[in-house]
C-alpha cells in the first residue's frame, strides 16, 4: 500500500523511544488537566448513576421472579447490543464526532432510565418491561461505548495514554465503590424509582462535562477510509498477533469478572444478608479497583506491558477462588477486593497496549472490537453463570470464572509488544490495506 494512503495517526515507535512511550504525568496531574479531569468526573457521575439503575433492576427482578438466570438476563440485555451495534458505530466512530456520539448514547439511556423511574412510582414494573427497557439502555451504551474508548488517547498526549486508560476504567470501577451500595440503599429507603430516577440524572452531569472538553480538529488524514464496520477492524488486527491475543484474552476477562453481578444475590442469600449485602460485594470489586489504578502506569513501566495484564488476571482468579470457599461475607468480601483489583490491573494494561500502537484513524473501528469482545461476551457470560448458580450453586459458577481468569493468564503470559512495533514493513498499515 503506498505511504500516502496510510491512515494517519501516531508513528510506529523505534528502539530508541520504546523505553520512553509510558513516561507521562501521574494521575493527579490528569485529573487537574481541563481537558481530561472534566471528562474523567462526567464520566464518574454517568457510571455512578448506571449503578443505581442495574442494582435496582436486579434487586426488583429477583424480588419478582426469585431467579438468578433472569438476574443474568438483565445483564444480557445491558450489555448485549454490543455485538450487533459496536461494528457499526465503531465506523462511526472513525468518521464522525466522537464526543457528539456519547452524547446521543448519554441521551438514549437517560430517556430509557427516565422511563423505568415513571414506570416504577406508578407501580407499573414487570419484569419484562424491566427487560425492555434495560435493553434500550444497552443500546445507548452500545453508542458510547467505543467513541469513548476510542476518545480518551485524542484527550491526552501519547505519553499519558496508560494512565488516562487507567483512570478511565477507574470510573467503571470507582462507581462500583459508589454506586451499588448506595443504589441498594436507595431501592430500600426510597425504593426503585427514585434509584432510576438518580440514574437519568446522572446522564445530563456526563453531557455537560463534555461539552466543556475541548479537542483539536483532527487533520485531512485522520478520517478512515475503506470498507465500513466490523470488516475494516478485522482487516486492520488479522496480522497483528498481539492484538488477537489482547481481543482474546479481554473476552476471557469478561467472563472471568461476571458473577461479581450475577451472582451477588446468590452468595449475598446464602450468608443471610439481604439487599445491602449485594451492594457491599459489588461495591467492594470497585474499592479493589480504585486502590490499584492510581499504580497502573508504574507497574507497567516495572513489569512490563502484557506481563502486567498477566498479574492481574492471577488476581482475578485468586479473587474468584476464595470467593467461591469463602465461609461467611468477611472472606467473600476479601476475595472480592482482590478480583477488582486483579480485573482493573489487567484490563487497563491491555487497553494501553492495543491502544498506543493504534492508527487514530482505525481507533474506534478497533475499539469496537474491544467492546465486543469484553462487554459482548458478558450477556453470555452472564446467562452461564445464572444457569450454574440456579443448576448447582454459586460457588461452582464462582470456580468456573476462576478458570476463565487462568486462560487469560496464560494468554498473556507471554510478551505483549506494543502493536504496531514490531510490524514487518510488508505487512498491511491499515484496514483498507491490500
Amino acid at each position: 500500500m503506498p505511504q500516502a494512503d496510510r491512515p494517519a495517526g501516531p508513528p510506529p515507535a523505534t528502539p530508541a523511544d520504546a523505553a520512553t512511550v509510558e513516561v507521562g504525568r501521574s494521575a493527579t496531574a490528569l485529573l487537574r488537566d481541563r481537558r481530561f479531569g472534566p471528562y474523567f468526573f462526567g464520566s464518574l457521575a454517568s457510571n455512578t448513576g448506571t449503578w443505581f439503575q442495574n442494582v435496582a433492576a436486579i434487586l426488583t427482578i429477583f424480588t419478582l421472579t426469585r431467579s438468578a438466570f433472569m438476574v443474568g438476563l438483565v445483564t444480557a440485555l445491558q450489555f448485549g447490543m454490543q455485538l450487533v451495534l459496536a461494528p457499526v458505530i465503531g465506523a462511526v466512530a472513525d468518521r464522525a464526532d466522537r464526543r457528539l456520539l456519547i452524547v446521543v448514547g448519554q441521551t438514549l439511556g437517560g430517556v430509557a432510565a427516565a422511563v423505568l423511574a415513571l414506570l416504577a412510582f406508578l407501580d407499573r414494573l414487570d419484569p419484562w418491561l424491566i427487560l425492555a427497557f434495560v435493553g434500550l439502555s444497552g443500546v445507548g451504551q452500545a453508542i458510547t461505548g467505543p467513541a469513548a474508548q476510542a476518545l480518551v488517547p485524542n484527550i491526552v498526549g501519547r505519553a499519558d495514554v496508560a494512565q488516562a486508560i487507567a483512570l478511565h476504567s477507574l470510573t467503571f470501577n470507582l462507581s462500583r465503590a459508589i454506586g451499588p451500595v448506595a443504589g441498594a440503599a436507595t431501592y430500600t429507603l426510597a425504593g426503585a424509582g427514585t434509584a432510576f430516577a438518580v440514574n437519568a440524572g446522572s446522564f445530563l452531569v456526563f453531557a455537560l462535562a463534555l461539552a466543556r472538553v475541548r479537542l483539536p480538529r483532527p487533520g485531512d488524514g485522520t478520517r478512515a477510509r475503506g470498507r465500513l464496520g466490523v470488516f475494516g477492524g478485522l482487516a486492520y488486527v488479522r496480522d497483528r498477533p498481539d492484538l488477537v491475543r489482547c481481543l482474546i484474552a479481554v473476552a476471557l476477562i469478561g467472563l472471568a469478572m461476571e458473577p461479581i453481578n450475577t451472582l451477588s444475590p446468590l452468595f449475598a442469600e446464602s450468608f443471610g444478608g439481604g439487599d445491602v449485602l449485594v451492594g457491599i460485594f459489588i461495591t467492594c470489586f470497585g474499592v479493589g479497583s480504585a486502590l490499584i489504578a492510581g499504580w497502573v502506569g508504574r507497574l507497567r513501566r516495572v513489569v512490563g506491558s502484557g506481563r502486567t495484564g498477566a498479574l492481574g488476571v492471577l488476581a482475578l482468579g485468586a479473587g474468584m477462588t476464595v470467593l467461591a470457599v469463602s465461609p461467611g461475607p468477611v472472606t467473600a468480601v476479601a476475595g472480592i477486593a482482590v478480583a477488582g483489583a486483579g480485573y482493573l490491573l489487567a484490563v487497563s494494561d491491555v487497553n494501553a497496549t492495543m491502544q498506543q500502537g493504534l492508527a487514530d484513524a482505525v481507533r474506534g473501528r478497533v475499539m469496537a472490537l474491544w467492546s465486543m469482545c469484553f462487554l459482548g461476551i458478558r450477556p453470555f457470560a452472564a446467562m452461564l453463570h445464572g444457569w450454574l448458580g440456579d443448576t448447582f450453586s454459586a460457588r461452582v459458577a464462582a470456580f468456573v470464572a476462576a478458570v476463565a481468569a487462568v486462560a487469560a493468564a496464560v494468554t498473556l503470559t507471554g510478551r505483549l509488544a506494543v502493536p504496531g512495533r514490531s510490524r514487518s514493513r510488508r505487512q498491511p498499515a491499515g484496514p483498507d490495506a491490500e
